[in-house]
């Protein structure tokens, strides 16, 4: 199939998932929940007075997963009751699933514990870098882990593959096509005050000498490290919660994820939080149509590094 097939196969898969499942009740309430919380969040400096400060009050632990259990179910439980699926809300298995992916990814996020560890052979700079890196790669361990357990167990015969992870690569030629379509609009947020306030996330030019390392050395291992944590988003919010629901929610598995997503993105640039939703909600359908999330990686690593290095040309080139 060539690339103009397959984006129009890829677009056509998408329209024909909004068609079916599309409830103007439920992608109403869900938008309006969406506004309401990022409203809330940027007038009030939520993000930044309470969550962000839990880290050092030592609360983060437990008042993330608290926030996302709040967000998921607050846009779940609605749609559920709009479209009257009465099963599914008297199904345990519903929320204990739901649960334990909401709880180990905000147990991910929450964990600052590993902040306090000393490392003493370390110079300052080399051990603010090393504590950079733990917190990129920290969500492998407390968030792919439990899912491996999950998969061997209770989602054994469930699930087929590991939530998206799988052999399956349909439609990502066009992905790739998406992805390009959107570089120049990246390129033009670049400029944008908001943008040079948050990227590049890692400023090789804080941390010269640390290892012995070249400047291209240091941003090679922080953006492989800053790559994988990606990976791993993608794996829990379109693998786990979309792809790993499906055989309890079936399509509502996606709303829901979209208000979630949207949530984590309130530390960062209004415009990239809005993006969010509509970014979240895309890669949703083409997930839970195509079984794979393979398109996803490409075009969320795609943007993130396309941002980091418009963040150096910034400074290096045009600053």
């Amino acid at each position: 199939m060539n690339l103009k097939k397959s984006l129009k196969s890829l677009i056509s898969t998408f329209v024909e998932f909004v068609k079916k499942d599309f409830n103007w009740k439920t992608y109403a309430y869900t938008l309006a929940f969406i506004f309401i919380c990022i409203f809330l969040n940027y007038h009030f400096d939520f993000y930044k007075n309470i969550m962000r400060n839990s880290y050092y009050t030592g609360k983060s632990m437990w008042m993330y997963p608290l926030f996302y259990i709040f967000i998921y179910f607050s846009t779940a439980i609605p749609v559920l009751l709009i479209q009257k699926d009465y099963k599914t809300l008297k199904n345990y298995r519903f929320y204990l699933k739901s649960l334990f992916f909401i709880i180990i990814y905000g147990v991910s996020i929450g964990f600052y514990k590993y902040r306090q560890w000393e490392l003493p052979d370390l110079s300052h700079l080399e051990r603010n870098f090393v504590m950079r890196i733990i917190a990129q790669l920290k969500s492998v361990v407390l968030i792919v882990i439990p899912l491996i357990f999950l998969k061997l167990s209770i989602d054994k015969k469930n699930v087929k593959g590991f939530y998206g992870l799988s052999w399956n690569s349909k439609h990502l030629d066009a992905y790739m096509l998406l992805f390009l379509l959107l570089l120049p609009f990246l390129v033009i947020t670049s400029f944008t005050p908001d943008f040079l306030k948050a990227y590049p996330q890692f400023r090789p030019w804080h941390y010269d000498g640390i290892f012995n390392l070249s400047t291209i050395g240091r941003t090679l291992i922080f953006e492989s490290a800053y790559s994988v944590d990606f990976v791993v988003t993608e794996l829990f919010f379109r693998g786990a919660l979309i792809i790993g629901m499906t055989s309890i929610l079936g399509p509502k598995a996606i709303l829901p994820m979209v208000a979630f997503y949207a949530s984590i993105h309130f530390g960062k640039p209004i415009v990239e939080t809005i993006s969010s939703i509509f970014g979240g909600y895309i890669l949703g359908v083409l997930a839970y149509q195509t079984k794979h999330i393979w398109g996803g990686v490409i075009v969320h690593i795609g943007i993130a590094l396309t941002m980091e290095v418009m963040g150096f040309i910034q400074y290096y080139l045009l600053k």
